[in-house]
């Protein structure tokens, strides 16, 4: 878990646990990260837009064969655009049942539904544009760029790598990576996306990727999304952007007040770490990070 003040100056770590058998766990201890992937595409995506080599707003239709994805015919696919996915607001479900077309449940850009389908057709969209070779080197060399070293979509050894753990603390079998995942399949540790959070908002991440990032795409009673983040208002009515990270084993929180300079970041290797998820998302709900 770390805590983050001053624009991300100030930072605070704390690791209990272990990783896995008696190896305790520590800063550079790797992660799967699982849904907080979703906000580091995002990024990869909207610095794609500030470089003129995408148009949020245009359709995937001309870049993808939804027939080839595996949707089934719908004449409203071709609304969707990047921006949608980034949003949430596809109209696709999370994920499809097996052996099932993908169907959409609401109209794009009209509600919100999260969904890790939506990522991946974008991820497919880019690599029928870039090349698959390219779209992974891209993403690799973002994490270069930000000093991300221990982190990858590639499967690589690491004998410091956190071993998920069910409800009763017994250790889960490594689920192994079969293609690359935009929805979630990026190996982390807490040093690196603590320098992507940082660098993101307080660093040197362009204007208008900031500015996508903040920005509300859509606004509801208690919040709503941006161009890669959920958000909500706090009591004293800094903007909260979220994201949590959800696979079998790890339960994941980033929190972030762009405006205030404070960010939570926490990992788990364990089902039982919602329980730490939900206290620290009331926390930083009712005070932040002070």
């Amino acid at each position: 878990m770390a805590f983050l003040t001053d624009q991300g100056r100030a930072q605070e770590k704390v690791c209990l646990g272990v990783s896995s058998g008696s190896t305790s766990v520590s800063e550079a201890t790797t992660f799967d990260a699982a849904s907080l992937t979703k906000p580091f595409f995002a990024r990869y995506v909207l610095e794609l837009a500030a470089a003129g080599d995408l148009e949020l707003e245009e359709p995937l239709a001309a870049q993808v064969d939804f027939a080839e994805f595996g949707a089934a015919p719908d004449p409203r696919l071709r609304l969707l655009t990047p921006a949608m996915v980034l949003s949430h607001h596809t109209g696709f479900p999370n994920w499809r049942p097996d052996g099932s077309l993908l169907r959409l449940d609401a109209t794009p850009g009209e509600t919100f539904g999260y969904s890790g389908e939506g990522f991946q057709l974008l991820l497919k969209a880019l690599q029928n544009r870039r090349g698959a070779p390219q779209v992974l080197a891209e993403l690799e060399g973002l994490l270069r760029r930000l000093g991300m070293t221990r982190s990858s979509f590639v499967d690589h050894p690491d004998p410091d790598r956190a071993v998920a753990h069910d409800p009763a603390g017994n250790p889960l079998p490594a689920v192994p990576r079969v293609k690359l995942g935009a929805y979630g399949n990026l190996d982390t540790c807490l040093d690196d996306y603590v320098r992507f959070v940082t660098s993101t908002f307080w660093g040197d991440a362009a204007a208008a990727v900031r500015e996508s990032m903040t920005r509300p795409y859509s606004e509801g009673r208690e919040g709503g999304r941006t161009l890669g983040w959920g958000w909500w208002s706090r009591s004293d009515g800094q903007q909260v952007l979220w994201q949590n990270g959800d696979n079998p084993g790890f339960k994941h929180l980033v929190l972030v007040t762009p405006s205030a300079g404070e960010a939570l970041v926490v990992f788990t290797n364990g089902d039982a770490g919602l329980a730490i998820t939900d206290a620290a998302s009331a926390w930083f709900r009712a005070a932040g990070v002070r």
